[in-house]
């Protein structure tokens, strides 16, 4: 653990095991923090807090900027131990590295953007003026299919805003997180500002939340990692910022540019091996171009190449253990035994790895878990629909989840029908790409609550104080209800 600029291994003697996904070796070990590592963790936060609070936006802004550098200059490193861990391809986790440090870089700039308000006054010589202020210490909880980037989403903002941090990292890839806090530490960010605490989410997510000096919690996870966030927080009223899972849906219509719609499915589908939070879990193709659509998709699918992420080529990596492995392959008997026309994939690929090939379901229905429970794996389940472009809306929203949704048809009104009526927090049309860091990202209904990204992610890191000053030298005398 890193803890107030020192790397510690904590009071509690207990450690757990990390695991290279690809290979199923233990790859290392890191503390459980104890009761008394966490509240060291937070109090060192708290201390640096009144310092950085009062540091100015610039000088916050050049310290991350330190960070960002030293990252940068470490990327190598830092890919290697995250590959190790997370699975993903070497180049795409210098791709995640990359991406953390665009959101820090993004957030230093914005430092100097936060502004307060001078209001008008309803009487002679009162001064009315609004400042924004962070909110305090900081528990971040990023998960670990995108360990490092998900945590800046976090990380940025809140030190941007004058907060300080104490993340804990998911405990299926710490090591990356420890060795980016140190490298931090060495770059110039003050002990304190940054700390890290490692071990179970019940065990030290939990107890973290509900320090009484931690004033917010971020996480991204699952609906019930948040819903536990929730419970903690709300004993100390504590704000907090969830990103929960998707189970996305995409609508392609009749009019769609098949080519284009065939490309951005098979790569939002299987990307990251299917374990990222907005993938399209589930489509809804139209019947008059619903077969080419399933075809296509199903031969990209099996030009994806899968395998350990440190070899030449390699597309996606593992599914993280074998508790996700088991709930994706249940996923996929579930949709065969209820009908589904399985296309390509649907398999283990190795004994040893959690391999697993990337796989279309045809003919799919809402009885079918594919379409219901998120899979978080590469697993796409497809639905034909007819002419009433309403009940493919109400097919798509038709689930607890509401992160991302996708849309495809040459018709600008469809376009627009499609923007006004998924319920979803953002909304790709005619395409799929990655995020905006200057775009609001976050989910409706139980895909959480808050935003990430963009400039007014910084607002749920700040208070609002408001300030009335008499600017009159004159006595006013004694008001009716005071007596001299």
């Amino acid at each position: 653990m890193v803890i107030d600029g020192k790397l510690t291994p904590g009071t509690s003697g207990q450690t757990f095991p990390v695991y290279n996904p690809s290979t199923e070796e233990e790859i290392g070990r890191a503390p459980i923090a104890g009761a008394e590592d966490i509240d060291a963790a937070v109090r060192s936060s708290h201390a640096a807090f009144r310092e950085w609070r009062e540091t100015p936006a610039a000088e916050r802004a050049a310290v991350m900027m330190k960070l960002v550098n030293a990252v940068r200059a470490n990327i190598d490193e830092i890919g290697r131990v995250l590959t190790t861990e997370q699975g993903k391809p070497f180049p795409q986790a210098k791709g995640e590295i990359n991406g953390f440090c665009a959101v820090v870089e993004y957030y230093a700039q914005e430092a100097r953007r936060i502004n307060g308000m001078v209001l008008q006054s309803d009487a002679r010589d009162k001064f009315v003026y609004v400042l924004r202020q962070p909110i305090g210490v900081v528990a971040a909880i990023p998960p670990w299919n995108d360990p490092l980037h998900l945590l800046s989403r976090m990380l940025g903002p809140a030190l941007a805003a004058g907060c300080t941090v104490v993340a804990k990292p998911s405990s299926d890839t710490p090591l990356a997180t420890l060795l980016m806090a140190r490298i931090a530490f060495e770059a110039g960010v003050p002990a304190g500002v940054l700390n890290v605490v490692t071990g179970p989410g019940g065990k030290v997510g939990e107890p973290l939340v509900r320090h009484p000096l931690v004033r917010k919690a971020a996480l991204t996870g699952s609906v019930e990692g948040g819903r536990q966030v929730m419970i903690a927080a709300t004993e100390g009223i504590k704000r907090v910022t969830l990103e929960l899972g998707g189970q996305c849906p995409c609508i392609v219509w009749k009019d769609a540019d098949l080519d284009k719609a065939i490309d951005a499915i098979a790569f939002q589908s299987f990307r990251g091996c299917g374990q990222v939070c907005n993938r399209v879990n589930r489509v809804y193709a139209h019947e008059a171009i619903y077969e080419k659509l399933v075809q296509g998709i199903a031969e990209l699918a099996k030009h994806v190449v899968v395998g350990d992420g440190f070899k030449e080529g390699v597309d996606i990596g593992p599914i993280i253990n074998d508790r996700q492995l088991k709930w994706v392959l249940s996923q996929v008997e579930d949709a065969a035994k209820k009908g589904a026309r399985l296309l390509a994939g649907g398999q283990r690929l190795t004994d040893k790895g959690y391999f697993f090939a990337p796989t279309l379901l045809a003919d799919c229905n809402h009885e079918m878990q594919v379409m219901r429970e998120e899979t978080f794996g590469p697993v796409l389940g497809v639905m034909k629909i007819g002419d009433d472009l309403d009940q493919a809306f109400e097919h798509a929203n038709d689930s607890w989840n509401g992160l991302s949704a996708y849309f495809f048809s040459r018709d600008a009104r469809n376009c627009y029908l499609a923007a006004r009526r998924l319920d979803a927090g953002s909304i790709w049309i005619n395409d799929i790409h990655g995020s905006f860091v200057q775009a609001p990202y976050g989910g409706m209904k139980l895909s959480g609550m808050g935003r990430e990204q963009g400039s007014i992610a910084i607002d749920d890191y700040l208070e609002w104080k408001t300030i009335y000053q008499e600017m009159s030298y004159e006595s006013r005398g004694a008001r009716l209800c005071v007596r001299h």
